[in-house]
Protein backbone atom coordinates (compact mmCIF):
# COMPACT_ATOMS: atom_id res chain seq x y z
CA UNK A 1 0.00 0.00 0.00
CA UNK A 2 1.01 3.39 -0.55
CA UNK A 3 2.07 6.01 1.73
CA UNK A 4 0.79 9.65 1.38
CA UNK A 5 2.72 12.34 3.59
CA UNK A 6 0.92 14.55 6.11
CA UNK A 7 2.18 17.98 6.93
CA UNK A 8 0.45 20.53 9.39
CA UNK A 9 0.13 24.20 8.96
CA UNK A 10 1.29 26.11 11.43
CA UNK A 11 -1.51 27.41 11.79
CA UNK A 12 -3.30 24.35 12.84
CA UNK A 13 -0.34 23.32 15.00
CA UNK A 14 -1.32 26.64 17.12
CA UNK A 15 -5.16 25.43 17.10
CA UNK A 16 -3.86 21.77 18.21
CA UNK A 17 -1.99 23.40 21.50
CA UNK A 18 -5.59 25.21 21.98
CA UNK A 19 -7.40 21.58 22.28
CA UNK A 20 -7.73 19.90 25.57
CA UNK A 21 -5.22 16.94 25.43
CA UNK A 22 -7.58 13.98 24.68
CA UNK A 23 -8.71 15.64 21.81
CA UNK A 24 -5.49 16.56 20.52
CA UNK A 25 -4.37 13.27 21.18
CA UNK A 26 -7.48 11.75 18.84
CA UNK A 27 -6.96 14.38 16.29
CA UNK A 28 -3.37 12.93 15.81
CA UNK A 29 -4.45 9.74 15.84
CA UNK A 30 -6.80 10.84 12.55
CA UNK A 31 -4.09 12.34 11.28
CA UNK A 32 -2.95 8.77 9.93
CA UNK A 33 -5.97 8.19 7.86
CA UNK A 34 -4.48 10.71 5.57
CA UNK A 35 -1.68 8.53 5.25
CA UNK A 36 -3.49 6.17 2.91
CA UNK A 37 -4.12 6.35 -0.38
CA UNK A 38 -7.94 5.52 0.36
CA UNK A 39 -9.52 7.27 2.67
CA UNK A 40 -13.26 6.52 4.49
CA UNK A 41 -15.79 8.30 2.89
CA UNK A 42 -18.67 10.70 4.62
CA UNK A 43 -19.23 11.44 8.34
CA UNK A 44 -15.20 10.33 8.72
CA UNK A 45 -13.94 12.18 5.75
CA UNK A 46 -16.18 14.73 3.28
CA UNK A 47 -15.23 17.26 0.71
CA UNK A 48 -15.97 20.63 1.19
CA UNK A 49 -19.03 22.00 -1.26
CA UNK A 50 -17.47 24.73 -3.87
CA UNK A 51 -14.05 24.60 -2.74
CA UNK A 52 -10.85 22.01 -3.50
CA UNK A 53 -10.75 21.59 0.68
CA UNK A 54 -11.88 18.15 2.95
CA UNK A 55 -12.75 18.46 6.19
CA UNK A 56 -11.85 15.50 8.53
CA UNK A 57 -14.33 14.91 11.55
CA UNK A 58 -12.91 13.64 14.89
CA UNK A 59 -15.32 14.17 17.44
CA UNK A 60 -16.78 17.70 17.78
CA UNK A 61 -13.57 18.83 16.26
CA UNK A 62 -12.87 19.38 12.28
CA UNK A 63 -9.62 19.61 10.36
CA UNK A 64 -9.27 21.17 7.18
CA UNK A 65 -6.90 19.83 4.96
CA UNK A 66 -5.86 20.40 1.12
CA UNK A 67 -5.08 16.88 -1.04
CA UNK A 68 -1.97 17.53 -2.67
CA UNK A 69 -1.50 14.50 -4.72
CA UNK A 70 0.93 12.57 -2.26
CA UNK A 71 0.99 15.27 0.33
CA UNK A 72 -2.06 16.10 2.83
CA UNK A 73 -1.80 19.66 4.40
CA UNK A 74 -3.73 20.04 7.65
CA UNK A 75 -4.45 23.55 7.39
CA UNK A 76 -6.73 24.26 10.35
CA UNK A 77 -8.42 22.56 13.46
CA UNK A 78 -11.26 23.76 14.86
CA UNK A 79 -14.49 22.72 16.82
CA UNK A 80 -17.53 22.01 14.78
CA UNK A 81 -19.38 25.19 15.72
CA UNK A 82 -16.67 27.59 14.62
CA UNK A 83 -16.39 25.76 11.01
CA UNK A 84 -20.08 26.49 10.46
CA UNK A 85 -19.83 29.60 11.64
CA UNK A 86 -16.56 30.14 9.40
CA UNK A 87 -18.38 28.12 6.19
CA UNK A 88 -20.94 30.66 6.27
CA UNK A 89 -19.26 33.38 6.24
CA UNK A 90 -17.79 32.40 2.90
Amino acid sequence: MEQRLVEIAPRALRDLRKLPSAARKQMLEDFSILETTTWPGPPKIKKLKGSELYRLRTGTYRSIFEDRGQTGVILRVMDRKDLERLLRGL
